[in-house]
Parts: C-alpha cells; structure tokens; sequence
C-alpha cells in the first residue's frame, strides 16, 4: 500500500502538472515533498527511534484520560464526531476530523511529550502524533505507514520552526501544524500533490494561532490549541480531496506568511530528509521543555545531599534562604518571568508546570516531576507554596550561548545557617546528545500508565509497538480502544 516503492499514478501525475506550470510555491514543494516519501527513506536511526518517540506519544495519551478539560473533549466528540468511524483511544468511534482532534488533546494535554529544539523557537513534534494515528488507520495502513507519517510531520513542524521566526512574531508554535499535518495526513491517505498543497494552503492561511496562548496567566487552552490546530487541518484536508482549493502562495504571495514574519520563509524542501525524529528532545520529567535541565540538576542536588535534604528523611524545608537558578535565556522567557510573564499565582496544572519557581520546589519537595505533582491539592499545598516564594531565575549568558546544542542549568540553595549548595548540569537524558532507549521509554510508559491500565494489556501496547514494522495500525488500534476512557473519569 502506501510504503511501497515508487507508486506512478495521480500523486506523479500532478508532480508534473506542477513542475510543468513553471515556480513551485513554498506549499507545493512541499506536497511534492510529501508525496515521494517511503518508507525506505527513513534512515537507521530513524527506524530505531520512531517508536520509541510512539511509545512515549501513547504513554502521554493514556495518562491524560481523565482530566478535566480531556473530558469536555471526549464529550465534544461524542457528540459532534459521529460518521464513518476511525478508532479512538479510549475506546469508541468518530469520524476522522475529530479523531484526529481527540487523539492530538490526549497527547499533548498532560505536556509530557517530546519537543524540538530550535535557537529562539520551540514546538511539541508529537503534536504532529494524533493526526498520523488517525490518518494511519483511516488508509488501512502498516506500522511501517504510521512511522513514515510522523517522520513526515515531525520533519515538517520542526524544519519550519529551524527556519522561521513564528513565535517572536507573535505566532504560537501550533501554527507550523497546518503545514506538518496535511503534509503526513496527504501522504497516507494518497492524495495527490495539487490535493495536499490545497490543503496545507487552506489550513495555514485560516488556522494560525497567537504565541499569547503561552503568555501569562495561563488557561488551558495551552494544553487544547494543537488539537483545534488538527480538527482545521482535517477538515481542509478532505476539503482538498473534493477539489476545494487554496491560496498557493500563503507563504510568498502579498501578504502572506513572508509578510507577517517579515522574512523570507524557504525551506529547501527537494534536498530535506525525513529525519525531524531524531532531533526531537523526549521530556524526562513532566514540565516545561526548557525547564527539564534545571529540574533534572536540583534532583542530582538532592541525590548528592541525602539525607541532609531529604524531606522524606525529617529534612525542615522552612530552614531553606533562598534557591536560586541559571539557566539559558529561553528557559527564563518561558518559566522564569521573561518574556512571557510571571504568574501572580501558581494554582493550576497548567501554571505550575511553565513556572521554574514550582518546578524546582516541588522537585526538592518531593524529589521527582510526575502527573503526582500536578494535582489541584499539591500544586496548593502549603509547603510548595511557601518554598516557591524562595525561588528566583536569572539567565546566564554563557548557558544561552551554548543553547540548543546543550542546555546548561545551575542550582543554588542557600540554608538560613549560611550553607551553600550547588550543582550544575550541561543537558539531562533525552536531549538528542543523549536520546532516549528503547528501555527508557518503557520505563516512562509505565510510570505514567500505572493503575491506568492492567499490566497484560501494558505489555500488548508494548509489544506492539516494538514490532511496529511488522503490524498493521489496526492491530495497535484494537488494543488503544481497550483502554476505558469512562472507568478514568470515574477515577479522578
């Protein structure tokens, strides 16, 4: 089907019709780009982290079951998504546009997938995850079909943010996804190239999104605004395959994309891989992307100091003067009362995990940054609150220099009888310089599925994606719709 080798037909056909009318647009290269991708593309390396970055997609979905926001979801789609149905997570059934808008709510909501890493910019590559499941499914596709669409999108998002300057003009970094999404979403479904640049034209022209979404305070709409981003890219996308068409040159035409940013947008799209995996960063801890060095060095400060500041060992957080932390000067524009604000007050998940000054009280509170610490009742609690006060960030402009090829982070707590501990770290596991193993993102999975789900149908998930070259998607899908959305929110 569609990883065979080179197919000749509509998607060949329209390549021509294209290159015959003269200038391809930024869009139509890459549709063509899309269109010609295989499976046999994708490079060893590549092969061998695709499903590691799907492992650590599905754990962030299961985990997400339940909350409150994702259950506004799963009622939107009970009642609004019926149709020729594609399989949820969760369970049940719904057309492909929300499908693909459920499964990008459950992978991004509890902001614990992976990222990329771009000098001044950032996205969620597995936001690019929900649509290529559902796309998978819908064409009756292969294992081998599901990692060359999330290939395909993690590419796109994360060549365009490399290229760009979307959010320091304004844009948030969701809107690279109308590109990403009907790039994956066209090649798995087969769509010619005329009928994915139509779509990527509609969508990116009608569905951009403001970077004030991760301005504070934040509301949680930061956790929902890829999946608003999905539910618009699959409705023009099967806009396109009924012949809809787009504004070609949204890039370069007036007014367009080039415009807005006030740069010429180019991607060199004829000589670009389909690598976007193995650049992409997996979170160790469940907190802002650019926080994940700072938390991960106050937990080596707390390992380098038990039991003397073990909490759990009878350790006086109140005795604690003060906490201080260098990071580079992205990681204080996002979390540390940068450009994007500071929160008067840390009282949701949503604001507690982009603030730094939570981050690293809780991390030395409780010595980890899981789902756990994100409650209603331990974002509120007395002690975090009274700790968090203490915390301050400054940038360092060597750490900033250094950005993103490492990330450095530098912890300082300072005790009321004149004590000074310090630590300092260049990255934490996960970064591309030390990507996950496969053993790794077994070990996130079922930390963040435990009591989810039971241990038999833990190890089937599992499974199937470690064979994920040798499956169909339906296969993986049978076993994602027996998780129980309805027993996760009676749990909660």
């Amino acid at each position: 089907m569609t990883s065979t080798p080179e197919q000749p037909g509509r998607a060949t056909a329209a390549r021509q019709r294209v290159t015959a009318a003269g200038h391809q647009t930024q869009v139509e290269a890459l549709a063509s780009y899309a269109a010609r991708a295989r499976f046999g593309d994708l490079s060893a390396d590549s092969r061998r982290q695709l499903p590691i970055h799907i492992l650590d997609s599905l754990a962030c979905c299961i985990a997400a079951l339940g909350d409150g926001p994702v259950n506004a979801c799963h009622d939107q789609v009970k009642e609004f998504g019926g149709g020729h149905g594609t399989t949820l997570i969760g369970g049940g059934a719904a057309n492909p546009v929300y499908a693909a808008f459920w499964h990008t709510v459950l992978v991004r909501y509890v902001d614990f997938m992976d990222n990329f890493l771009a000098p001044t910019e950032t996205c969620h590559t597995a936001d690019n995850f929900g649509v290529a499941l559902t796309a998978a499914e819908l064409a009756g596709g292969s294992g081998q079909d599901l990692m060359l669409g999330v290939a395909i999108g993690y590419t796109v998002q994360s060549r365009l943010v490399d290229h760009g300057n979307f959010m320091t003009r304004g844009f948030d970094h969701t809107a690279q996804l109308a590109f990403s999404h009907n790039a994956a979403a066209g090649r798995l479904l087969d769509m010619t190239e005329g009928e994915i640049a139509n779509a990527i034209a509609m969508a990116a022209s009608s569905d951009a999104s403001f970077a004030v979404i991760r301005a504070k305070p934040l509301s949680q709409w930061k956790g929902l605004a890829s999946a608003q981003s999905a539910l618009g890219a699959m409705n023009a996308l099967f806009l396109a395959r009924r012949g809809v068409e787009g504004p070609l040159r949204v890039v370069e035409g007036p007014l367009g994309i080039d415009h807005l940013l006030e740069m010429h947008l180019r991607v060199d799209w004829d000589h670009e891989g389909y690598e976007g995996v193995v650049s992409s960063t997996i979170k160790k801890y469940n907190a802002q992307i650019h926080t994940q060095s700072s938390v991960y060095c106050m937990i080596e400060l707390l390992a380098a100091n038990k039991p003397r500041l073990d909490v759990a060992a009878g350790f006086d957080p109140s005795t604690i003067a003060s906490i201080d932390a260098e990071v580079p000067q992205i990681t204080y524009d996002f979390t540390g009362g940068g450009l994007y604000g500071a929160e008067a007050a840390v009282t949701s998940k949503e604001q507690a995990d982009h603030d730094l000054r939570y981050l690293l009280a809780v991390a030395l509170l409780d010595g980890n940054v899981m789902p756990a610490q994100f409650t209603d009742a331990r974002v509120n609690s007395p002690d975090v609150q009274s700790l968090l006060r203490k915390v301050s960030a400054r940038p360092n402009a060597a750490y900033t220099a250094q950005y993103p090829r490492r990330m450095p982070a530098k912890i300082t707590v300072r005790l009321k009888d004149g004590t000074t501990l310090e630590h300092e770290v260049q990255d934490y596991p996960g970064m591309p310089s030390r990507p996950f193993t496969w053993n790794d993102a077994v070990e996130k999975f079922d930390q963040l599925t435990a009591d989810r789900i039971d241990n038999d149908l833990a190890k089937d998930i599992k499974d199937a994606v470690d064979s994920l070259e040798h499956i169909q998607v339906s296969d993986l899908m049978a076993l994602l719709a027996r998780v129980d959305v309805d027993s996760q929110e009676e749990n909660q």
